[in-house]
């Protein structure tokens, strides 16, 4: 993968974190990587992406805790892929959060997380 030369995504790097399962990665205080599925991480806009947080695994701790974050979405049969490298800004109670859980069809009570979108690969 490339590094492109922006931090927005294309029509087509939205619709990709859109229509295809995505995995996200996190790092914790040691430097350890976690790596994982994101059922309802999707494309905000073309500078964000966001999703429901349901499980409360490593993955959480380690966003909780400042790692940034590198998503991944890949179309298999295009052999098209992207990745995002990112920080993290955490909605939990607030009207963003609730509203995109609704939307998802997730608790009331999951936090949103955004991503910003600093760097994309592809």
């Amino acid at each position: 993968m490339k590094k492109l030369n922006t931090n927005k995504l294309t029509e087509e790097q939205v619709n990709l974190f859109k229509n295809n399962l995505v995995y996200l990665a996190t790092v914790n205080a040691d430097g350890n990587p976690q790596v994982g599925p994101k059922g309802s991480l999707t494309a905000l806009d073309d500078k964000h992406l966001v999703w429901s947080e349901v499980t409360s695994s490593h993955l959480w701790e380690n966003i909780k805790n400042g790692s940034k974050v590198a998503v991944v979405v890949a179309d298999v049969p295009s052999h098209t892929s992207v990745r995002v490298v990112g920080s993290v800004t955490i909605h939990e109670g607030d009207d963003f959060a609730k509203e995109y859980a609704a939307k998802v069809g997730k608790p009331e009570t999951a936090p949103a997380v955004v991503v910003e979108v600093e760097e994309i690969f592809a």
